[in-house]
C-alpha cells in the first residue's frame, strides 16, 4: 500500500506542543524557536482543516480532536522510539527512571527496593520525587510515574495502585494527654501544604465537633510533618501504610482507632504503550505484586503492636 505524504515535522511539533502543553516548552525540547513551533503547528491545522489548540492567555487547551490526535501520536512516537532502542541496544534500556511522591518513596519504595534489584540485577534504578502533585511529568525524563492524584489533561495510563487511609498520629507522651479526640483541639495539629484537606476529611468523616481542622502549623513535605509529630511538636493525619518505621522506633502511635478513607489514591502513570519496554514492565508488575502483598498484611491493629496504650486517665 502506497503511504501518503505526511508533514512528519509538523506532526512532531503538535505532539511534544500538546504533550507539554506549551509553544514555549516545546520549543526547548525541540530546540527550535517558539516561532517555528507555531508555525508547524500552523500548518497541520491548515492540512488537516482541524483547530488542534484552542490558543488562551498564555496557555494552550486542546481540542476534542486535538485530544484524540495526541493519544494516537505520542503512542506512534514511544513504538518508533523502542524500536529505534532496541537496534541500537542503548544502556538506557538498562537505566529505570521511577518518579514518586517524596514521602512514598522514602516510606514505601526506598524500603523494598533491594526486593526489585534482586529480581532484576540487571536494571539500574534512578528514583526522583516531587511535592506538587498538579505539576506535569516530563516522560522524556521519566520511564514511569506514581501520581497521587490525576492530573487533568494528561494523556496517560492511569493505573490504581492503592487508596489512602487517614489516622492522626503523635508522640507515645502527646497520646498521653489525649483522652478523646476532642482533645485534639489541645494540641497542634500538624499539615502538609499539598494536602490542607486531609484534618478537614477526617474530623468530618469522623463527625468530631470542637477542632478546628486549620489550625497549627503548615510544612512544605508530609515527612516533615511527621518529623515534628515524632519530636511531640503535635499530631499530624497520616496513612498508616507511611508510618510502619516510625510506630517501630516508638516515635509515633495511633491515639484514636478511627480510619478513615480519603478520596485520594495512588496512581502508577505512563503513557500508552510504555509498558512494551521491558523495563516498565518488569517495575509495573513488580509493584503491582508488592502493594498486593502489603494490603493483605495491612491491620491497624498491627500497627499499635509493640507501642505503649493510650493511658486511662
Amino acid at each position: 500500500m502506497k503511504r501518503r505524504p505526511l508533514p512528519l515535522n509538523a506532526l512532531r511539533s503538535f505532539e511534544v506542543a500538546g504533550r507539554l502543553e506549551s509553544f514555549t516548552k516545546a520549543s526547548h525540547e525541540l530546540n527550535v524557536t517558539q516561532g517555528a513551533v507555531s508555525r508547524q503547528v500552523q500548518h497541520l491545522e491548515d492540512v488537516l482543516g482541524r483547530q488542534l489548540f484552542e490558543r488562551q492567555h498564555r496557555r494552550l487547551k486542546l481540542t476534542r480532536p486535538g485530544r484524540n490526535l495526541l493519544v494516537s501520536l505520542t503512542a506512534a512516537f514511544d513504538s518508533i522510539e523502542l524500536a529505534v532502542s532496541r537496534i541500537e541496544n542503548r544502556p538506557d534500556d538498562t537505566q529505570l527512571k521511577v518518579l514518586s511522591p517524596l514521602t512514598f518513596a522514602m516510606r514505601w519504595i526506598v524500603p523494598r527496593l533491594g526486593r526489585f534489584q534482586m529480581e532484576h540485577p540487571d536494571l539500574q534504578v534512578q528514583l526522583g520525587t516531587y511535592s506538587d502533585d498538579a505539576a506535569p511529568v516530563d516522560f522524556n525524563e521519566t520511564d514511569i510515574a506514581i501520581r497521587f492524584a490525576d492530573v487533568p489533561g494528561d494523556q496517560l495510563v492511569h493505573e490504581f495502585l492503592t487508596g489512602e487511609r487517614l489516622l492522626p498520629v503523635c508522640h507515645p507522651n502527646l497520646a498521653k494527654e489525649l483522652d478523646k479526640p476532642e482533645d485534639l483541639a489541645k494540641v497542634a495539629l500538624l499539615h502538609c501544604s499539598a494536602q490542607r484537606e486531609d484534618w478537614r476529611i477526617w474530623l468530618s468523616g469522623t463527625g468530631i465537633k470542637g477542632v478546628d481542622p486549620d489550625r497549627g502549623p503548615v510544612f512544605a513535605t508530609l515527612d516533615m510533618a511527621m518529623e515534628a509529630a515524632a519530636s511531640g511538636f503535635g499530631v499530624v493525619i497520616s496513612d498508616p501504610a507511611m508510618i510502619g518505621e516510625y510506630v517501630l522506633t516508638k516515635r509515633l502511635m495511633v491515639p484514636f482507632d478511627l480510619p478513615i478513607d480519603s478520596p485520594y489514591a495512588y496512581s502508577l502513570c505512563y503513557p500508552e504503550g510504555r509498558l512494551e519496554r521491558r523495563k516498565v514492565r518488569a517495575f509495573r508488575d513488580w509493584l503491582m505484586a508488592e502493594i498486593k502483598l502489603e494490603s493483605d498484611k495491612r491491620n491497624i491493629a498491627q500497627l499499635k503492636s509493640g507501642v505503649p496504650e493510650t493511658p486511662q486517665k
